[in-house]
């Protein structure tokens, strides 16, 4: 039985596979990676704290 020894900066012989590594897909890139459930609670939450201001800025109009 034969084994065949290559050094480390041969090309790879064509029946090696090459593994490619990507990123996780969507918004779990970056310096700051958050699944996508996380974003979506603080984007729900920014909109939510918008309506809630508004509403009182509507509400404080109307009393005068």
């Amino acid at each position: 039985m034969q084994t065949e020894v290559t050094d480390a900066g041969a090309a790879p012989a064509q029946t090696s596979r090459i593994v490619v590594e990507r990123p996780p897909p969507g918004l779990a890139r970056g310096k700051y990676a958050w699944p996508a459930w996380g974003i979506g609670v603080l984007g729900a939450s920014i909109v939510l704290l918008g309506l809630v201001y508004f509403a009182l800025l509507r509400r404080r109009r109307r009393r005068r």
